[in-house]
């Protein structure tokens, strides 16, 4: 549900290298080096981390870092952690069980189970379908327009179904439903009213019925039951002060679960075939591809999009295919993945925001070293097509400034240094344009040229090189 916006001076046109063997081929994970990842980066700390695997060979689950709720104890496979995001998942699944008993048609449009009084917006014609909000194409936007934020770090606490209809009737959407992806909480809690709605049961009470309880699932919920709260990790904010709960009303489909690292694992499980269930074919019907490339600067999300879930652009060699979705709350950030090739799972739990559990789940998913992994800055493999150079804007000069030059890149080959002035690209001056235009200069495909008219801190008179774009590995 909550996402962090990158600052817009470290944006990059190019990558970091990484050796073919970054990702490594076996079928099984690195248990010792995940245990030491975790030492090393929670160990004694007020917030800490669940990392739990599964493959054909089994699961396991690892933890560091304490539950700081009035205890002293440490986080582990039973710690309940808010789950944000990852909800959604829950909610799509809940439509397809729907779709299976006849409940409901993925192209019905969401209107049928709405007050009559309420207008949903369409464009050109076309109207918003279950299917646009399970798939993230309705066009709507990441949050509701009229959302006020009365609790710090508790944006959704006032946010009522009234609240969620009130915007629907006053929203002009930018783009035909089904036309791209875009991140929507305000969508997804628009699937799950709905289905709440035809039902006439809260959401809790369905995901318990008809998801958990089949899985064995007897760690999730909306409201932690008083027996479990003893296992209920308190979360903390980027300023590492502690955060309790999040209060969520209609958004609660979209972001309301709270979970552990062992429930995780029988989800990822089903998922995967590795415990087939009833549930497991309705879940195979949410893994098709259905954008292939997404770009959503506020969802923060990459790459290609399923229902709901993505791959972030993450490193694949042919024989993987990923699958994975992420949470952030105001005080935890969590973050589950699979490989649908070679039927292998990761969950990543944390009560710190701080803490990059999506960068770390695709390194594990992908075999990657955790070695010097950092677990505030960990990013997953990437491979992109770039220079090699990462830019800015300078704040004094307005001027496009080089900010690192990538080893072994053609930036790096070509002599080029870091603080060198970018003055045109191709014919273009860069004066007065975004980072964001800037970046659209710079892209293209590999084999691709480029021009750049170049100055650096001694000469003011321009350089032009020419660079050939290429592909890297990187994870920065």
């Amino acid at each position: 549900m909550r996402t962090k916006t990158l600052a817009n001076i470290c944006l990059l046109s190019g990558c970091l290298v990484f050796p073919s063997t970054a990702c490594a081929q076996a079928s099984s994970f690195d248990g010792a080096a995940i245990q030491e990842f975790l030492h090393r980066s929670c160990e004694g700390k007020n917030a800490g981390m669940v990392i739990g695997i599964v493959d054909e060979h089994g699961s396991q689950v690892f933890g560091a870092g304490k539950l700081d709720n009035g205890t002293d104890d440490e986080v582990n496979g039973d710690t309940l952690f808010e789950i944000g995001s990852i909800t959604k998942t829950f909610t799509v699944l809940l439509l397809e069980d729907m779709v299976n008993r006849g409940e409901m048609k993925l192209d019905d449009p969401v209107e049928m189970y709405l007050p009559e009084s309420v207008k949903v917006p369409s464009r050109n014609g076309k109207k918003i379908t279950l299917l646009n909000l399970a798939a993230q194409d309705s066009g709507l936007p990441h949050d509701g327009t009229n959302m006020v934020r009365r609790i710090p770090n508790n944006m959704f606490a006032d946010y009522t179904a009234d609240n969620l209809y009130e915007f629907l009737s006053s929203y002009t959407l930018t783009q035909d439903p089904g036309a791209s992806f875009r991140y929507s909480n305000a969508g997804i809690a628009l699937l799950g009213n709905a289905i709440e709605r035809k039902t006439g049961r809260d959401f809790e009470s369905l995901v318990r019925e008809r998801i958990c309880t089949p899985l064995h699932m007897d760690s999730t919920y909306v409201s932690v039951p008083p027996e479990l709260k003893p296992r209920l990790a308190t979360g903390h904010l980027d300023d590492g002060n502690r955060h309790p709960r999040m209060i969520l009303q209609v958004i609660i489909p979209a972001g309301g679960l709270h979970s552990s690292a062992n429930d995780m694992l029988k989800y990822v499980s089903a998922n995967i075939g590795l415990q087939p269930n009833a549930l497991t074919p309705l879940m195979q019907e949410t893994h098709p591809i259905r954008h292939a490339e997404s770009n959503d600067p506020v969802g923060g999300l990459r790459g290609a999009t399923a229902m709901p879930w993505y791959d972030d652009r993450a490193y694949q060699t042919p024989d993987m295919d990923f699958r994975g979705h992420a949470g952030g709350t105001a005080g935890a950030a969590t973050f589950m993945a699979f490989d649908l090739k070679r039927r292998r799972g990761v969950g990543v739990l944390s009560n710190a925001i701080t803490n990059r559990s999506p960068g770390i789940g695709w390194r594990v998913l992908q075999n990657a070293s955790l070695e010097h992994t950092d677990i505030a800055t960990a990013m997953p493999i990437m491979e992109i097509v770039g220079i090699g150079t990462a830019i800015g804007i300078d704040s004094d000069t307005k001027a496009l400034r080089i900010l690192s030059i990538v080893p072994n890149s053609p930036a790096a080959e070509a002599g080029i240094a870091s603080g060198q002035i970018i003055q045109k690209i191709d014919d273009t001056e860069t004066a007065g344009l975004s980072l964001t235009d800037c970046m659209k200069l710079l892209k293209g495909p590999a084999g691709s040229k480029v021009r750049l008219a170049l100055v650096d801190t001694e000469s003011k008179e321009p350089k032009s090189v020419e660079l050939v774009r290429k592909k890297f590995l990187t994870s920065s």
